[in-house]
């Protein structure tokens, strides 16, 4: 597995890559990192370029100056850059979360440049009424402030890493620990970018061959069904994933990497 960095007009963007052929995409969740694919990466890689890419903010990502106005689309600004810096002029593209959000975005901004699009478990808000419920919910915006004793830590991060590692997972929770931590107490700019996008808006511009991959019992998984429903040309898939309401509850790739690769694969292959 490679590394490196692509100059993008948002600043420079890390990234992981492996394998050789088309290049797909890895669009990551909020608050990890291109780390979350680690265990799916070389799966995929056995017959694609794949490139797991930090969001801005994110990983190793230069972070936005201040929290973009303009939300989804400046994330998805990145992910242009990673096709241009790879000189490609069209890539699969798999997004979890809210990889998910920025991989809609720039597919429907970007058509020409999207072999394939993958989108995982989604959230995609239709009322306003609804929007100002999640916008006001304490978990979405904890703008926590380091110290110097680390009692932050325990404070305001241990928990919330909890849900991205199954217990017993020490890897991952070191993992997504470390993620935590390099994404800082601006992680929630992504969370509000995507409450705030206008997703079915974007639907309505998806023509890209696309595959919505549920995962059971998810947080997220009636707004994934409403994501099948509203692109009526999209296949549907569904994978296992974590027990709901427990530790690691969305720790789905690096606990399901086989289930999670071999649907994307499935589908990525029948549009190379």
């Amino acid at each position: 597995m490679r590394r490196g960095y692509a100059e993008t007009v948002v600043g420079q963007v890390h990234y992981r890559e492996a394998g050789e052929g088309q290049l797909m995409v890895l669009l990551h969740q909020t608050a990890s990192s291109s780390v979350m694919f680690l265990r799916a990466i070389p799966l995929l890689a056995e017959r694609y370029h794949v490139v797991a890419m930090d969001t801005p903010g994110f990983g190793m990502s230069d972070p936005p100056p201040s929290q973009p106005t303009e939300g989804i689309p400046y994330y998805s600004r990145a992910l242009m850059g990673i096709l241009d810096h790879f000189k490609a002029t069209q890539a699969h593209i798999v997004g979890f979360h809210t990889g998910a959000s920025i991989a809609v975005d720039f597919a429907a901004n970007a058509p020409e440049r999207v072999k394939s699009l993958v989108i995982a478990p989604i959230l995609a808000i239709e009322s306003e009424e609804e929007r100002q419920e999640w916008l006001s919910r304490d978990d979405l915006k904890n703008d926590w402030v380091p110290d110097g004793k680390g009692e932050f830590v325990a404070r305001e991060i241990l928990d919330y890493v909890a849900h991205f590692a199954t217990e017993g997972d020490g890897e991952t929770y070191l993992r997504e620990l470390i993620a935590n931590l390099q994404a800082g107490p601006k992680y929630w700019w992504t969370y509000e970018a995507v409450v705030k996008y206008d997703h079915h808006s974007a639907y309505a511009k998806l023509r890209c061959p696309t595959l919505v991959l549920n995962v059971e019992n998810e947080v997220l998984y009636s707004y994934t069904k409403e994501a099948h429903a509203a692109l009526p040309h999209s296949q549907y898939v569904e994978i296992p994933g974590p027990e709901p309401n427990t530790r690691g509850w969305v720790a789905v790739v690096p606990e399901f990497p086989k289930e999670f690769s071999e649907a994307v694969l499935e589908f990525t292959d029948k549009h190379a």
